[in-house]
């Protein structure tokens, strides 16, 4: 509906083209367009305490030269105003931001930053504005980003190091083979917008400036913004400072406007791209991709689609693909998933936005290389079949509809921004200009409710048009030792003669030119450039409210509110004879987990854990009474009422030797939530038949899952700390399951009874009522009877228990983890071109250790974007990106290399940055420590960003951790506090010894070819080595990473986690 507040009227120069309110989530959509510069501007207003920007340009390219992606990155590096690296970031941070990022799509470029607050939001809009609009784009900046070539005579560079671990991926490799094929030359969707190695070796920043001027104009971007924003501030922004920058510009017209060149042509809407495609005939291709193991491969086939602005067959077509797709009941798992010989371990079906004609991708995971021929036929004639006989299960599709439903209202709750921003992106880039088309794309709800009185006929219909009757685009992705073979070699000879070539002379002035763009790169920021931005303060912080309350277990003291709701669940029945916590927040949702502790599982039980999650929430079900269900139907009437079910090890990267099983629905259902939670813990039936099944999957997938050089080089650093006798977390780890999988099948091939016994005593060991912890989150008010509820559904527990402490990773320790010194395992890897590794050393152990706010500070300032490691790792080349963590759990320290040419140069270099600042040589910059404490307020914030992230937030404060819901007030509180020399103490104690051979350990994945020298580096800095090969496994082999577990519906993990990231490609 229409909206009538202060987001739907002009504001000086900006004209309001579109304003409403959602009809289904308090959120107000808003779009204005600027008179004099064409800028728009998208607000999505609803509370959260995090701001979040998107700010988008429409990057159209027709040519492989990366110049997109190669801008993404040089916007960073200064602009008119701000003529230095690292303002930006350092600017963001000090607005309580963890930096900025951004991403290149193949039709968009997108710029992000998310703050604590608005107030440094607003400060810093203008500073982001200028760099996108008004990039240096520097020869020094070009140099060090782009690509050069060493005094080896390597390429180097961030983006040439990024696309060089890319290119060559299946998933990279397939892509570019449909573009090519789907695409004419005269289409921008045909091209690589990050850049193929060979064009990167050529390209100019001339070329790239030359795109610059072209695209990044004020009329080509859309800032999109959202959260609890003052709108009147915001336009107080704009207005007299944004738009005023914007129109200082030399190619700004005289009379006060901005306005396009005659013969601009909207990127995507009025170019050559434009014009209509088709796929005349089915093809099917093979694409190879570097892999030593061949035993399984992918398979891509793609279809052309409706447009963008056709909303309701696009969301027809989504709950279409769900049908098809979602569960071990759907049609297509059924038929090629949830058999005895998998011809794949997944399918999905995923859409991307064309201007005439979306792309619709059926993606099938882990197919085994027999069958990748005839899996293409195999799958067009299952199409058939439906349509013509088979026909749409009207039962089926009502369900997938209500959940559907229940997935976009749960969206609204737990990841409002991203679904605002896809919305907005897709408008700006394909819709109607005057945001005509935005009211339509935002009423999913009319959608669902003319979808809900479509017939099984219609449905086949749809069905019929878009695939089973439509020429499509089939990509196989075929592993090929022989390629990664081929690569190598090529690549060495490719260097080899560059080399030769340039020679010494030649070298020497790569070496000294590199040196010179280091050092202008590098180039200190004038302090009174930043100071002038002043610090977030955490007063200015509005926290999602919640209200908690306890049922402690016989020895119990977990502490919590003694509010409003505690009195509520005290008034509601006896007390429970086990722990039960409940957060109460406003929701439509209501979330019930049960926390298991593992460490007393027997030693022979632990790696069937893995097993465990797979096979819960897909077994049958027999009830005491009597009732059976078949596993098609728990799985079916579980999708029918739950928002998300699964299992996990581990809670926001804690307690990794807990397992949580939980279900999400709506609060009309917490008793169904709970019931089904009881019978999935004490009533799932295991049989030889289905664990074939499942187990068949797991084992075709390992060969995937054993590909990523940084997942395999965290799993050995892990092996080297934790016992996997006496972690269960690590006997269901990758590289266990790898031996432990394979074993498994051909004893429940040998001795089914065995594994069934074995299987049906862990769940019974598992399901301790001394171990467990139940978590009910959401409108506890709002629910009649939530603790009797629970008495009268869940497990019935007759006396009350005593409660086990819980347990901690650091009581599982090796020898070596106790005393970490020397180790370090290499693993060559013919999947990936480079090298990945970890390493640990001790740190502080505990929840409130006195030593961890200065560390947690020393750890801000040195991943901060444009910090210490980023200048001297990512800016030098030497890797794509480097960071130090913590693990309080445990007692470690931890480094961790991504995406390096020679990890052992980048472990070097930041051994000496630590060095360095520890012994006062280097100098901690007052304005980066600020930045850094600023930015940990974003940190703090982020665990409570949504209501489901606040309500775990105070679980695990209030439960697990022992340490109180207001935890993170008051370490912002101290924050403050940490001086200057506490930050280089902290360095000095903790992560100096993490450098030194003699305190430390890890482990480093590299490319087969490049192992030797990695190895030699290592074992000349003091280490001693060990090398070790991953297990080669069978056509049927599968993969399963005990850290992740089984999961179906919208989320996965803990809400409001924060995510460790890399500035995005």
């Amino acid at each position: 509906m229409p909206s009538t507040s202060a987001y739907s009227r002009d504001y000086g120069n900006f004209k309001l083209l579109q304003s409403l309110d959602l009809k289904y989530a308090p959120v107000t959509v808003s779009k204005w367009r600027s008179e004099k510069t064409g800028l728009t501007v998208t607000l999505g207003n609803h509370s959260s305490p995090i701001t979040n920007g998107y700010f988008v340009i429409a990057s159209e390219i027709f040519d492989d030269t990366g110049r997109p992606h190669t801008l993404e990155h040089l916007i960073f590096l200064g602009s008119q105003r701000y003529p230095y690296k690292g303002v930006l970031d350092n600017l963001a941070n000090r607005a309580g931001s963890n930096g900025t990022n951004a991403w290149t799509a193949n039709d968009h470029t997108a710029y992000t930053i998310n703050t604590a607050g608005s107030t440094g939001f607003l400060n810093v809009l203008p500073v982001f504005v200028d760099h996108i609009l008004h990039a240096t784009m520097t020869d020094a900046g070009f140099v060090t980003e782009i690509h050069h070539i060493n005094s080896e005579g390597e390429d180097a560079g961030v983006v040439y190091s990024e696309m060089q671990g890319r290119e060559n991926t299946s998933y990279d490799r397939m892509a570019l083979e449909l573009q090519r094929t789907l695409y004419p030359t005269t289409s921008a969707y045909r091209s690589e917008t990050g850049g193929l190695l060979k064009a990167l070796r050529v390209l100019t920043v001339e070329q790239i400036r030359e795109y610059h001027g072209k695209y990044y104009v004020p009329y080509n971007l859309n800032l999109h913004i959202d959260g609890g924003v003052d709108v009147e501030a915001l336009f107080k922004v704009l207005n007299e400072t944004v738009e005023p920058m914007i129109l200082e510009n030399k190619d700004a017209q005289a009379n006060g406007t901005f306005e396009p060149p005659a013969g601009w042509k909207r990127p995507f809407m009025e170019t050559t791209t434009a014009k209509p495609n088709s796929i005349t005939e089915s093809v099917v291709k093979t694409v190879e991709f570097m892999e030593e193991d061949e035993s399984v491969g992918e398979l891509f086939i793609t279809y052309l689609g409706p447009k963008p602005t056709d909303f309701l067959e696009g969301t027809a077509l989504d709950i279409l693909g769900s049908y098809l797709t979602y569960s071990a009941t759907s049609p297509l798992q059924k038929e090629f998933i949830e058999i005895v010989e998998p011809y794949a371990t997944s399918v999905y079906l995923y859409g991307e936005s064309r201007v005439n004609a979306g792309e619709h991708v059926v993606m099938f995971g882990d197919v085994p290389t027999k069958h990748l021929n005839e899996l293409p036929k195999l799958f067009f004639d299952k199409l058939k079949r439906i349509v013509k006989e088979e026909g749409i299960d009207m039962t089926r599709m009502a369900s997938i509809l209500r959940r559907e439903r229940r997935a976009m209202l749960n969206r609204m709750e737990t990841s409002v921004s991203s679904v605002l921003a896809d919305v907005v992106i897709q408008d700006f880039l394909y819709g109607n200009e005057d945001g005509k088309d935005l009211p339509e794309a935002f009423d999913e709800l009319k959608d669902f409710t003319i979808l809900e009185s479509w017939t099984a006929e219609q449905w086949a219909a749809l069905l019929d048009k878009w695939y089973a009757s439509a020429p499509s685009i089939g990509m196989i992705g075929k592993p090929s030792a022989k390629l990664a073979h081929e690569v190598e070699a090529s690549d060495k000879k490719r260097i080899a003669e560059q080399k030769e070539k340039l020679g010494e002379d030649g070298l020497k002035k790569l070496k000294e030119k590199l040196e010179w763009a280091q050092k202008e790169s590098d180039k200190p920021i004038p302090s009174e450039m930043l100071t002038v931005f002043p610090t977030v303060k955490p007063s200015e912080l509005s926290w999602i409210p919640v209200e908690t309350a306890i049922n402690n277990a016989k020895n119990g003291n977990a502490k919590s509110d003694s509010g409003d709701v505690q009195r509520y669940i005290d008034a509601d029945g006896v007390t429970l004879p086990y722990e039960a916590h409940f957060a109460d927040v406003k929701s439509n949702f209501v979330s019930v987990g049960v926390l298991f502790d593992t460490a007393k599982l027997p030693q022979e039980l632990m790696p069937y854990m893995a097993l465990l999650q797979v096979c819960l929430f897909n077994l049958g079900i027999k009830r005491p009474d009597g009732t059976e269900l078949n596993y098609e139907e728990v799985i079916n009437q579980l999708n029918d009422f739950t928002v998300s079910s699964g299992s996990k090890f581990s809670v926001r990267s804690c307690f990794s030797e807990a397992f949580s099983v939980f279900i999400k629905a709506e609060k009309s259902q917490y008793a169904e939530a709970i019931s089904w939670l009881r019978d999935v813990l004490l009533y799932s039936v295991f049989t030889k038949e289905r664990l074939e099944v499942l187990i068949a999957k797991e084992l075709q997938n390992l060969p995937a899952q054993k590909r990523d050089g940084d997942q395999v080089a965290r799993e050995w650093c892990n092996r080297l700390c934790f016992d996997v006798e006496k972690s269960t977390s690590e006997a269901a780890s990758l590289l266990n399951q790898l031996e432990f999988i394979p074993r498994i099948s051909e004893e429940l091939k040998e001795s089914p009874d065995k594994v069934i016994k074995a299987m049906e005593t862990l769940i019974q060991k598992v399901v301790d009522p001394s171990v467990m912890r139940v978590n009910v989150h959401g409108d506890i008010k709002g629910l009649s009877e939530p603790r009797s509820t629970l008495a009268k559904a869940f497990l019935p527990v007759k006396e009350a228990v005593s409660l086990d402490p819980l347990s901690t990773s650091a009581a599982t320790l090796t020898e070596l983890g106790k005393a970490p010194s020397k180790k370090l395992v290499v693993v060559p890897m013919a999947s990936i071109e480079g090298s990945y590794s970890s390493h640990a050393a001790k740190g502080p152990r505990g929840w409130d250790h006195p030593d961890v706010p200065a560390l947690s500070v020393a750890q801000s300032v040195l991943n901060a974007m444009e910090s210490y490691l980023w200048k001297s790792i990512r800016g030098a080349g030497l890797a794509y990106g480097a960071h130090v963590t913590i693990d309080q759990e445990s007692g470690f320290v931890g480094f961790r290399v991504y995406r390096s040419p020679n990890a052992m140069t980048a472990f070097k270099e930041a051994g000496r940055i630590m060095r360095t600042i520890a012994d006062g040589t280097m100098e901690l910059d007052e304005n980066v420590i600020d930045a850094a404490k600023a930015s940990m307020v974003f940190a703090y914030a982020q665990k409570s960003e949504t209501v489901g992230a606040a309500a775990t937030t105070a679980y695990v404060d209030e439960v697990l951790k022992g340490i109180g819901k207001d935890w993170s007030q008051r370490m912002l509180a101290e924050i403050p506090q940490v001086t200057r020399e506490d930050i280089r103490a902290a360095i000095g104690k903790y992560y100096v010894p993490l450098f030194d051979p003699a305190t430390s350990i890890g482990a480093v994945t590299v490319n087969v070819g490049k192992a030797d020298e990695v190895e030699s580096g290592f074992k000349e800095l003091g280490f001693e080595t060990e090398r070790h090969e991953l297990p080669k496994l069978g056509a049927d082999d599968s993969d399963m990473n005990g850290s992740e577990g089984s999961e179906s519906g919208s989320e996965s993990g803990s809400e409001g986690e924060p995510m460790e990231d890399v500035r995005s490609p």
